[in-house]
């Protein structure tokens, strides 16, 4: 048993964590390896929960003993699509900052824009131009994400494969309210702090209230650092 807790750093939704970090952070329970990452209720912040390993899983629940994230070990399937240019990406990026909106009134750990690069990482996915149904940002880690060795801690790039799944169904207008339900990732190289890297949204389906889609992160180099399936669910409609 140990300890598991979110600062607030970390948040995503008003008051809960950022479900991409709450989600890297319960991999990192397991050994290496793709893992698969079930969100069973917001994570609050600054709260210590109680994690475990059972069996061929990771728990995290509150003292009550309800089970809020679950992690196992998992494959990960997944057709990548080619990434835009670094130029495109960029464009993409300012885009975004332009575009008026943002999770979490600017305050989502991955993608808000009124944090500074110390205190978010401030992965702006946008449009790319002739690629509907994608996103892309261009990201440059701070290196106050980094370990000893100047590589970004997994826990961060299990985060930058968060929010643009999301923004690949949700660019042509204002976000509407969606949580993060489970995330698949596979981590595949390292990413240096400061290293100009291009992180992919894509969708891969839609069913219902359901949106599924892939994330992925490439390195300066164009090589594959990471890659993710996830799962959003949109709140049932709230009746008239």
């Amino acid at each position: 048993m140990s300890e598991y807790r979110v600062a607030a750093q970390f948040r995503g939704p008003p008051g809960t964590g950022n479900g991409g970090y709450v989600a890297g952070r319960a991999a990192l329970l397991l050994d290496d390896g793709p893992a698969e990452v079930t969100l069973r209720r917001p994570v609050p912040l600054d709260t210590t929960l109680q994690a475990r390993l059972e069996a061929d899983r990771a728990l995290v629940c509150d003292d009550a003993g309800t089970l809020i994230v679950e992690a196992r070990p998992a494959e990960l399937e997944l057709e990548v699509p080619e990434p835009p240019s670094t130029a495109a990406a960029a464009a993409a990026s300012a885009w975004f900052q332009g575009a008026g909106f943002s999770h979490s009134t600017g305050q989502c750990f991955c993608c808000g824009t009124n944090l500074a690069p110390a205190f978010g990482l401030r992965v702006f996915s946008g449009t790319v131009p002739g690629r509907p149904g994608i996103s892309a940002a261009l990201w440059r880690p701070d290196p106050v994400f980094a370990d000893a060795s100047g590589q970004v801690r997994p826990e961060f790039l299990w985060t930058a494969l968060d929010c643009p799944g999301q923004f690949a169904f949700t660019l042509a207008d204002a976000p509407p309210r969606s949580l993060l339900a489970r995330l698949t990732a596979r981590l595949t190289g390292g990413v240096a702090a400061g290293e100009a890297c291009i992180v992919l949204g894509w969708q891969i389906a839609r069913e219902g209230r359901k949106l599924h889609a892939g994330t992925a992160i490439f390195g300066a180099d164009g090589g594959l650092r990471g890659a993710a399936r996830a799962l959003w669910v949109m709140p049932q409609p709230v009746a008239a």
